[in-house]
């Protein structure tokens, strides 16, 4: 099976210009946090009903993931998932058949998310 990948743009952001900064997950919702590398600012992406995520690096993805993919590249921090591994052993067995499964990629590492809303992606500021 085949794994693909949609980009959802962000406008000045790569996955090789942005590290994982900070993650909390409250009441349903997750916060991720991107310093990006090349730019004074901060990244922040918010997904509402959340109902489980993953931080990996690129060297721990499990072997039972590793599927054929397409429409993966180092230009785009996040993507919405169809045909995943992760996506099929949890819904519709454990979480709602309306998740889907996103996937933020910097560098060296990846955070793979299961929601029923779309990422919401904004700049909080500038860093110093």
């Amino acid at each position: 099976m085949t794994t693909s990948y949609r980009a959802i743009p962000v406008e000045g952001v790569s996955a090789l210009n942005c590290q994982l900064s900070g993650i909390r997950w409250t009441e349903g919702t997750l916060f991720l946090d991107f310093t990006i590398t090349d730019k004074p600012m901060i990244v922040r992406a918010t997904v509402k009903d959340c109902d489980i995520f993953r931080v990996l690096t690129e060297t721990y993805i499990p072997a039972t993931e590793s599927e054929a993919q397409s429409g993966l590249s180092e230009e785009h921090l996040v993507y919405s998932v169809r045909g995943s591994f992760f996506h099929r052993h949890h819904v519709p067995s454990l979480f709602d058949a309306s998740a889907r499964h996103y996937r933020f990629v910097t560098g060296p590492k990846l955070v793979d998310v299961l929601a029923r809303a779309e990422p919401v992606i904004r700049t909080l500021g500038i860093t110093k």
